[in-house]
């Protein structure tokens, strides 16, 4: 059985300058022949692994940076950030056969183990087809782009810029993970097919001048 489903968005992968829209990167160690060697189940970042300054009301652990400098700009991106889950719950319980309680189950207990970091490593950066301005970080993945997400294969980990950007794929990519790992029987949907367009959302905190937000979901 593969380990993961993942779906990499790219918004642009033209020249040294491009932006990739999310990305994964793997810290899993390779066997002798070049095959990735199977990890384990998904680890749940510890606080001394990862020091949180937020929890969202659904549980969802959080390290700003303190990019965030008001109460209400705090507010606003928890709520943002569990708006987000609110959009991959729905999808994923709409996908899942309704009498696995199992996964059901787990489906709930997701956020209380999800790690979520917003980049301080970021810039406005310029598409080099669309030259849409948007928030975005180095990529690992594809050396000389650029990402405004990135989620981590062998812990529940999510790193994303601060209009959060591409955030919804990634979660389905994380709670896929988790469900493919900790289930008792593996689910039979194809939540990263089926839920991996979660559209971005726009909340109360302006991030101008980046266009990526003006262009976000109410």
């Amino acid at each position: 059985m593969a380990i993961r489903r993942v779906a990499i968005v790219v918004l642009a992968m033209v020249a040294s300058n491009a932006i990739a829209g999310c990305e994964t990167q793997s810290t899993s160690p390779e066997n002798n022949t070049g095959a990735a060697v199977e990890i384990g189940k998904p680890l749940e970042l510890s606080s001394s692994q990862f020091a949180a300054d937020m929890v969202t009301p659904t549980g969802i652990r959080v390290k700003t940076n303190g990019q965030y400098k008001t109460d209400a700009s705090k507010k606003a991106v928890a709520d943002a950030i569990d708006r987000y889950w609110g959009e991959v719950r729905a999808c994923a319980v709409g996908v899942e056969p309704p009498g696995d309680t199992d996964v059901s189950g787990l489906i709930e207990e997701f956020p209380r183990h999800l790690a979520v970091e917003i980049a301080n490593n970021w810039k406005v950066v310029e598409g080099p087809t669309t030259h849409r301005k948007m928030q975005a970080f180095p990529s690992i993945a594809h050396p000389g782009t650029w990402s405004t997400a990135r989620r981590q294969e062998d812990a529940l980990y999510i790193i994303v810029v601060p209009e959060l950007n591409g955030l919804g794929p990634q979660m389905v990519g994380q709670l896929n993970l988790w469900l493919m790992k900790n289930a008792n029987v593996p689910p039979t949907a194809d939540l990263v097919k089926a839920c991996g367009s979660v559209a971005c959302l726009r909340f109360n905190y302006n991030n101008l001048p980046s266009q990526a937000w003006n262009e976000c979901k109410e």
